[in-house]
This record gives structure tokens, C-alpha cells and sequence, in this order.
């Protein structure tokens, strides 16, 4: 009789299995170790006191926007806009807040969803009225909105398939465009403040292009910073394919 070298394995005592340890869980920080979180809700909070107060109750007929004859639609979809516009940068502060992603997940879940709707709604109206706007800029602002609405759909799909990394790239991508309009804002407040001769067709072009493409690129800049810092949270498990 021989003895195969297979069955010499099956005779080896099977290797007691090792008891799994529990990762223990990354300490957050404290929101104030954090030096970007009160300075972003801080000029969120005055950019949206100043873009509100303007308006807020004001008839549509003393309201300074575009003329926009034989479209009825353009001022209900134009508060739209602006109602779904003020839910997304509200819920965005709390979507890059990563002490409220790693100790409170479910609300910041619900944010989430919220700042998907918002930025979808706010972006389809955005398009519709866009072509009311002034021409100068018209074309940035749509571009704009249409890259909004395409990277948010796709944070939207991939944190459906838990792909958790890809979904935070994409979320901060999104985010370029609502800082779109801090950036255009207080360069607008400056030229004021400072009596800076500018011909407005350039202010325009400018609102609608710089901003976001130049947040576009710190935002990737800042990606290849911190490619390798730990990443804590649910954005710990990704399913990359």
C-alpha cells in the first residue's frame, strides 16, 4: 500500500481558527481640531442671510431677475431653484463634516439624501431658467449645472453599490459648485468694496467659469495630498472594482 502525498495533508490536524479581534474604532476628532468647519458655517450662514434678505417677500414684479415674457414658469421655478439651492449648501456643511459621518452615520445618511434631492432639483430648474439669464456667463452656468447634476447622480449610484471611496470623490466634486457661489459672491463684494473698474460681462464669465473649475482643482489637489491618510468611518469599506 502507498502513501500519496495527499493523503499524508488529509492526516495533518486542521489549524485551530484564530479569533477574530474587533478593529476598534478610530477616535474622532473634536470639532474644533477641525479649523475648516466653523469658518464654512460661518460663510454659508452670511451668504444665505445676504441672498435671502433681497428677496424674501418681495413681489415678483419689483424682484431686479431677467425678463423672461411669454414663460410663466420662470418665477416658480426660479424660487425652486433658489429653495433647493439653500438645502444643498445647508446639507453639504453637514456632508463634509467628518466627526457627524463618524459618530452619527444615520444623519448624516439623511443629509445626504437631502443634498442629492436638492442638488437635482436645484440643477433641472437651474437649466430651465438659465436660458432666461443674462448672455454673458450663460453658457459657464450651464455647464456648470450640468456637471453638477451628472457628478451628484454619480455619488448617488455609487454609494448604492457601497463603493464608499468612490462616493466621497464624487461628493467632493459635487461640492465644487455650490462653493461656486461663496467664491463669485465675496469677489463681487470686493470689487464693490474696493471700486474696482471691471466691465460686468467679464464679472459674469467669470462667476460662472472660475469659481468651480478652481474648485475643482483644489479639491483634487487636496485628494493627491491625502491619497494616503487613513481613511475612518464607513468610507473605510470600499468595494472598488
Amino acid at each position: 500500500m502507498t502513501l500519496n502525498i495527499e493523503d499524508v495533508d488529509d492526516l495533518k490536524a486542521p489549524e485551530p481558527e484564530r479569533p477574530r479581534t474587533p478593529q476598534a474604532k478610530a477616535p474622532s476628532k473634536p470639532f474644533w481640531r477641525r479649523p475648516w468647519i466653523l469658518p464654512l458655517f460661518a460663510i454659508t450662514a452670511f451668504w444665505l442671510y445676504m441672498q435671502i434678505e433681497p428677496v424674501a417677500g418681495v413681489p415678483e414684479d419689483q424682484l431686479q431677475i431677467p425678463p423672461h415674457e411669454n414663460f410663466p414658469a420662470y418665477y416658480p421655478l426660479l424660487i425652486t431653484h433658489m429653495a433647493f439651492g439653500t438645502v444643498t449648501v445647508l446639507t453639504v456643511c453637514l456632508q463634509l463634516w467628518p466627526w457627524l459621518r463618524i459618530n452619527h452615520p444615520k444623519w448624516h445618511r439623511v443629509s445626504g439624501r437631502l443634498y442629492i434631492v436638492g442638488a437635482v432639483v436645484a440643477a433641472i430648474s437651474g437649466l430651465i431658467i438659465v436660458w432666461w439669464a443674462p448672455i454673458p456667463g450663460q453658457l459657464g452656468g450651464a455647464a456648470m449645472l450640468l456637471f453638477w447634476l451628472g457628478i451628484t447622480t454619480a455619488a448617488y449610484v455609487t454609494v448604492r453599490r457601497k463603493n464608499y471611496v468612490l462616493h466621497r470623490r464624487f461628493m467632493l466634486y459635487s461640492f465644487a459648485v455650490p462653493a461656486n457661489n461663496f467664491l463669485a459672491f465675496f469677489t463681487y463684494l470686493a470689487i464693490d468694496k474696493f471700486q474696482i473698474q471691471i466691465d460686468f460681462a467679464y464679472f459674469l464669465e467669470y462667476a460662472r467659469w472660475v469659481p468651480w473649475v478652481l474648485n475643482l482643482m483644489l479639491i483634487q489637489a487636496w485628494l493627491y495630498h491625502t491619497e494616503k491618510r487613513p481613511v475612518t468611518g464607513p468610507s473605510a469599506v470600499s468595494s472598488r472594482r
